[in-house]
């Protein structure tokens, strides 16, 4: 049996998992977790629907090309934007609204709030170049909401989108609406823009109470351009914001940290909203928002350490792993394994995955490689990208690029 709740003493600790490298995901303190992810609300609906948690114990395997490379620790994904927003209210939009664009051609979308009255294109004034024209006139092409959800855009119903004729040209824009009412959102995206933001964290994912950095540069094709300002804010999954301060490098870039350190009862991930001013290479406004997103998991759980690999009964490989666990939770841990081929290289031979449910203290869960798939590895044997995560909240508590070199 390879899961379930054990006593220190119950698992021999013949190995001990290496110590973390730099970019591993380690809880240093663990607390419990105290949202319960029995139900989750969904807006609108008339009531909350229950989420099954399976107790059953479970474990699968299978086969990995022994020449692949694998990834064991994840690359933060670069966010590049040609777009911004920003909220404006029915006086803004009657006054007028400026609208620095960088390139012809640029889409511009107009969404209303909830209870904002509806704005057609016919509706719409638009200043470019010496020109006034409605948004018929100014438009190449126009999709309302209908059309728009189509094409597959989560949009408010009576939004509108238009993408001007490129022979308006670029420079500074000034949208009118003399007939809105309420709030909107207007979105800027410009297609044909050589300058875009580029928005990199240093962290995928990150625990509850650690810090994620957020680095902003504003590029002319793959070259750095100077930006002004930059604001933002850290959104949560259930909406709640935190503004962050950005500081510009000696470099030009702009650099924020963002704490997440309240855990809240949805799991979804986090965002981090970014918001910039810059110029291009003629001294032009370049007006660009990003949003980059990150998972946030609340440190419940954590590998002790202790683990014990030994021959399973089908001729694989069985590794033991204690978990330190201060909920009651379905947890799932994965692995890679590795072995030595005949080339007298390490390669991959199998991937492997247990979850079970376990109480509050010390339990276990093993990963079994089954024969077939390790069959051409020899050891020592290596444990890669071994993972723990609280499966209910979908939080990913651990992870550890490579965590135990053993024989047997």
């Amino acid at each position: 049996m390879l899961a379930g709740s054990v006593s220190m003493s119950a698992l021999a600790a013949s190995e001990n998992l290496l110590p973390p490298q730099s970019d591993d995901l380690v809880p240093t303190l663990t607390r419990p977790r105290t949202t319960a992810m029995a139900s989750v609300t969904i807006a609108g609906a008339a009531s909350a629907p229950q989420i099954h948690v399976e107790h059953q114990p479970i474990q699968v395997s299978w086969a990995l090309d022994s020449n692949a490379t694998l990834e064991a620790t994840p690359q933060p994904a670069s966010q590049r934007s040609r777009e911004y927003w920003t909220d404006v209210t029915s006086g803004d939009l009657q006054r007028g609204v400026e609208l620095p664009l960088s390139a012809p051609g640029a889409i511009i979308r107009l969404s209303p709030g909830q209870g904002s009255g509806q704005v057609n294109a016919a509706d719409v004034q638009l200043q470019l170049g010496g020109q006034t024209l409605n948004g018929n006139a100014a438009a190449g092409h126009i999709a309302d909401a209908d059309a728009l959800k189509a094409a597959g855009m989560d949009v408010a119903d009576a939004s509108v989108a238009m993408q001007l004729r490129p022979e308006l040209g670029a420079g500074h824009a000034t949208l009118k609406a003399a007939h809105a009412r309420g709030r909107y959102v207007v979105q800027v995206y410009e297609p044909q823009s050589t300058l875009s933001l580029e928005a990199h964290t240093n962290r995928a994912e990150l625990l509850l109470g650690n810090s994620i950095q957020v680095t902003l540069s504003l590029q002319e094709g793959d070259t750095p351009t100077r930006l002004h300002t930059a604001g933002g804010y850290l959104r949560a999954p259930n909406g709640d914001t935190t503004l962050l301060r950005f500081q510009q490098q000696a470099d030009g870039r702009f650099v924020a940290t963002a704490t997440p350190s309240k855990e809240v009862a949805n799991p979804g991930l986090w965002e981090v909203q970014s918001f910039t001013l810059g110029t291009d290479a003629k001294g032009q406004d370049v007006r660009r928002d990003v949003t980059s997103t990150f998972a946030v998991a609340a440190p419940n759980a954590r590998f002790t350490g202790a683990a014990e690999p030994r021959r399973a009964s089908d001729g694989g490989v069985e590794i033991a792993l204690a978990v330190d666990a201060k909920n009651a939770s379905r947890y799932a841990v994965s692995g890679v394994l590795y072995g030595r081929g005949a080339d007298g290289q390490m390669h991959p031979g199998a991937y492997a995955q247990s979850a079970a449910w376990l109480a509050p203290g010390t339990g276990q869960i093993g990963l079994h490689f089954d024969a077939k798939s390790t069959r051409n590895l020899a050891p020592p044997y290596e444990l890669h990208d071994l993972r723990l995560q609280d499966q209910p909240a979908m939080g990913l508590v651990e992870r550890r690029a490579i965590a135990l070199r053993f024989t047997l």
